[in-house]
């Protein structure tokens, strides 16, 4: 059975949430925009842009492929909106 919407972002709200215990001070992961298919997450902090960005986000999808069996986040485009800020896309699949 497919997670409904709510389901779905229940669940992308507890990876932003479990993210942000695991994560902070150094990181803070927030919601930005949430559709069944794509989701923006933008990263707050005092980061290396040059090597950080990738394990961030990557850590972002693999915390919520940890949490549910039947969804994960494949990263898409990034993109800094701010000296301390940058924005990253997700595409949401169910498996």
């Amino acid at each position: 059975m497919l997670p409904s919407d709510s389901d779905l972002e229940t669940l992308v709200n507890r990876v932003v949430s479990l993210y942000n215990r695991t994560h902070s001070p150094n990181v803070i992961a927030k919601l930005v925009t949430f559709t069944p298919l794509f989701i923006t997450v933008q990263f707050t902090g005092g980061f290396c842009y040059g090597c950080g960005v990738f394990e961030y986000v990557d850590g972002f999808a693999n915390q919520l492929k940890a949490l549910s069996g039947k969804a994960e986040l494949k990263p898409g485009k990034t993109r800094q909106v701010t000296p301390r800020s940058f924005e990253a896309d997700f595409l949401v699949k169910i498996k």
